[in-house]
């Protein structure tokens, strides 16, 4: 069998197993609730702060983007053009993603390796087809998601404040979600990486949440001192605020998922490569 045939078959195969677990069907609905929770509270500040008028709400939009997201002026100019609910929304759900992707899929190949059940399927396709099957069908479900959330938030903003240029409108929706779904890329190859190294599902959630809190300590720690400002640039928190404006932060961002999904992903396949199963 081809390796794109065997990647083909292992990833419909892992999609159907993950679409029909309980699991995925309880983190859509929590996933779900928070963004409908995060929504109507964004709906509330944003209907306050354009209810004291052009000028007034103008500033108060500025600072809560800025205290999310940096004051970086040419991100303040693009969305400001935006309801305030979609930055504020889109942004939460983006820094609550990591969480979310870990807990669907921690257990990629860790719970196959303590099962013993991976040896079956390894005789059956490659070792990297096996990864890759796994990585796609969680990387489609997640992507998948992220599109209903955009969809919905737009649809809202769009209630909140006339589109005034839908191409415009829609060319937002479609950057902020290419931007999230390299982002989420980025983090699902992290538990492919999580899951590759371990021998337990729990193990591998443990060192994946363990992960999780390096980068968010590596961002805050090493910003906070001039000395160590460089090693924040190695957390993928740090490229967050590129995913909201166009131009090179915009392109600086996407490359940077890319290559820690590439680092990460390349590390699974070396871990599962040579691992006695």
């Amino acid at each position: 069998m081809s390796p794109l045939l065997e990647l083909w078959v292992v990833t419909r195969t892992e999609l159907r197993r993950t679409i029909r677990s309980p699991r995925t069907l309880v983190l859509l609905i929590l996933f779900a609730v928070f963004t409908a929770v995060t929504g109507l509270l964004g709906g509330a500040i944003t209907r306050g702060v354009e209810s004291q008028g052009p000028e007034a709400a103008a500033a108060a939009g500025a600072s809560l983007i800025a205290l999310f997201f940096g004051g970086d002026p040419s991100l303040l100019a693009q969305l400001s053009d935006l309801p305030l609910l979609l930055p504020l929304v889109f942004g939460a759900c983006l820094f609550f993603l990591p969480l979310y992707v870990v807990l669907l899929g921690y257990d990629q190949l860790s719970a196959e390796v303590a099962s013993g059940s991976v040896r079956h399927l390894a005789v059956r396709a490659r070792r990297g087809s096996i990864l890759g099957g796994k990585f796609l069908a969680q990387a489609v479900v997640t992507l998948t998601v992220l599109a209903l959330v955009v969809l919905a938030l737009f649809a809202a903003g769009a209630r909140l404040r006339p589109v005034v240029e839908p191409v415009g409108y829609l060319t937002f929706g479609l950057r902020f979600w290419i931007g999230g779904a390299l982002l989420a890329c980025a983090y699902v190859a992290l538990t492919s990486l999580s899951s590759a190294v371990t021998a337990s599902p729990a193990a591998s959630l443990l060192l994946n949440l363990s992960l999780l809190f390096a980068f968010w300590l590596l961002k805050v720690m090493a910003g906070a001192s001039s000395t160590t400002e460089v090693l924040r640039w190695l957390s993928p928190l740090t490229y967050l605020g590129g995913v909201f404006v166009s131009g090179p932060p915009y392109a600086t961002s996407l490359t940077a998922y890319v290559c820690f999904a590439a680092l990460f992903l390349a590390g699974a396949w070396a871990a599962f490569r040579i691992r006695d199963i």
